[in-house]
């Protein structure tokens, strides 16, 4: 059982000097290695260095290929984004113009309903504007909050 113990001891203290190596993607998109971090490197699972590769210009020119699609790409979504934006901007001013419009045609039912009542003889009159009110107001309710 000590062997076992001395063992895994080792094994970890071993383990725990080796080399860190580290890992980014150059600008050409290849894979990079170093035991010195580098500026959005990542630690590497590797636990030797491997050969440095040279980066041949079709490879580059592969590389600029891929990154001028992927800048095209985002241009797009970001566009088809703003549309949405812009979309959605005119539907609730059309919404927020409807419903000023809704509560001053309320406002003006409301107003017309007490110029019936304060005429004298028509107090005991039912409102002519009473179901138009409700409807309104019905409306007000379900659209314009």
């Amino acid at each position: 059982m000590k062997k076992f113990v001395i063992a895994v001891t080792l094994f970890n203290f071993s383990y725990a000097c080796a080399e860190t190596i580290y890992q980014w993607s150059d600008p050409w998109g290849q894979m990079q290695y170093s035991k010195t971090p580098v500026p959005g490197a990542m630690i590497s699972d590797l636990t030797e260095l491997p050969a440095p590769q040279e980066t041949t210009e079709q490879q580059k020119q592969e590389a600029m290929i891929r990154k001028l699609q992927k800048m095209r790409q985002d241009n797009i979504r970001f566009s088809q984004a703003e549309a949405e934006k812009q979309v959605l901007n005119t539907k609730e001013l059309n919404v927020n113009a409807h419903c000023e419009q809704l509560r001053n045609l309320m406002f003006e039912v409301q107003l017309a309903n007490i110029r019936q009542y304060s005429m004298p003889g028509f107090y005991l009159m039912p409102g002519y504007y009473g179901q138009l009110q409700m409807d309104l107001s019905r409306e007000i309710r379900q659209k314009c909050r």
